[in-house]
């Protein structure tokens, strides 16, 4: 049996992602600030937010293990007696043109994100990085998938809306919802619009070596 994946991320769909393929999941969710610095890049940003998630979660086992601070002998210690080795985070926006779209604050937000990409490109990135707490290494990578939405009026936008898959979803829909509908075409990894490009998450484990975490 593949040894568990800590997920530093509150979202359901990540999870529900990893285990459809057979991963065992144990969310560890991260709490940090995630605001954009001035200037900053989408792609350096969705990175730099997966990246301080996992170190957040790596830093909480490690105190959890060793509460007096002590960590020389952290490697075997959790080769003997934690499953706990592999930490993955990450983190999605939206981004029309220059400007990132997260997650609305309100009803009316979220109705003109909507009305702002309808008949229009914009695009989905996903940075998410992966440490191996054994060896103290970490793997960082950003993926972008184009995607074209139908043309809407105000009136299907209520009606989307009414739904209530919105609010938690950077942009305001959820493509694996309801919200598939309104995607006219996409370009790149369907998976990374959902939360996680799975295909390049596996393919970062092999690479460093996570043979006991994969499921198959």
């Amino acid at each position: 049996m593949p040894g568990q994946l800590v997920l530093a991320s509150a979202s359901p769909r990540r999870k529900e992602l990893l285990e459809k393929v057979g991963f065992s999941v144990k969310p560890m969710p991260s709490t940090v600030d995630e605001e954009r610095q001035l200037a900053e890049p989408a792609e350096t940003f969705v990175k730099r937010m997966a990246r301080t998630k996992v170190l957040t979660v790596v830093e909480r086992i490690q105190q959890t293990l060793y509460p007096d601070g002590e960590t020389a002998r952290l490697g075997a210690r959790l080769t003997r007696e934690a499953p706990l080795r592999w930490v993955l985070g990450a983190d999605t926006v939206v981004v029309l043109g220059d400007e990132i779209l997260g997650k609305p604050v309100d009803h009316e937000d979220a109705a003109q994100m909507l009305l702002r990409l309808q008949g229009t490109e914009h695009f989905v990135l996903t940075g998410f990085c992966l440490y191996d707490m054994r060896k103290n290494k970490e793997g960082i990578q950003a993926v972008t998938t184009q995607v074209r939405f139908k043309p809407m009026t105000r009136v299907e936008v209520e009606k989307y809306l009414s739904v209530g898959e919105s609010m938690d979803k950077a942009g305001s829909y959820a493509i694996q919802g309801v919200g598939g509908y309104i995607i006219d075409s996409l370009v790149g990894s369907y998976t990374n619009v959902v939360g996680l490009p799975l295909c390049q998450v596996v393919e970062m484990m092999v690479e460093m070596g996570g043979s006991d975490i994969l499921p198959f």
